[in-house]
């Protein structure tokens, strides 16, 4: 059978929360800009970058200084999308890189996957039956690109006892025999040697 779902760090959240959340984190975004200036460009940036039938899921800065920002978008085609921007002198943002994986965006977060003490951006997303992981780290000059994607029936994000991010993703095998329950097993994926190496759990 499929183990249960465990409580991670990080965990996806049910539709109705995230939105909230997203709102509250857009209100938040809005009330430090009004108390810095009124012209903030980031809030200036959104109203001129989405189009109608747009709707902003979350908004974040992927850095201290704010120079880039992760944005997730329900598109008007019905499939969401992650766009990241950096800005390019002191007022503009430009649009550098975008990703979909799925029907559905689950969460956001920044680790340090590979130990360089940088932090990579990990994006969970739902689709059918399968959940999403995808690892984007960004690259020379104004680049990004995926470094880790896999899918499974079940996608965790855990920590090993040195604080490293593992990727534990539960997918059926279809092992079983003719009448038999389900087979599933879990591969852990983890950063080593410059290369993500995989161990499956049976």
């Amino acid at each position: 059978m499929i183990p249960m779902k465990r409580r991670t760090r990080s965990t996806g959240t049910p539709a109705a929360p995230r939105a909230a959340r997203a709102a509250a984190l857009l209100l938040a975004v809005a009330a430090s800009a009004c108390a810095r200036r009124p012209d903030e460009p980031i809030l200036s940036f959104l109203g001129r970058t989405l189009k109608r039938g747009d709707r902003v899921v979350l908004l974040r800065t992927l850095d201290p200084e704010g120079t880039r920002v992760g944005m997730v978008v329900d598109t008007a085609a019905g499939k969401p999308e992650l766009r990241i921007y950096e800005r390019r002198g002191t007022r503009d943002y430009a649009l550098v890189h975008t990703a979909q994986q799925g029907d559905a965006f689950r969460n956001l977060s920044l680790e340090d996957v590979d130990g360089d003490g940088k932090d990579e951006i990990v994006v969970t997303w739902e689709g059918g039956h399968l959940e999403m992981v995808e690892v984007i780290a960004p690259g020379e000059g104004h680049a990004y690109h995926s470094i880790f994607q896999n899918a499974g029936r079940q996608v965790e994000k855990r920590y090993s006892p040195a604080g490293q991010i593992e990727f534990w993703i539960t997918s059926r095998t279809y092992d079983e025999r003719p009448g038999e329950a389900p087979a599933y097993a879990t591969t852990v994926y983890r950063f080593e040697n410059g290369k993500y190496t995989e161990t499956t759990k049976k």
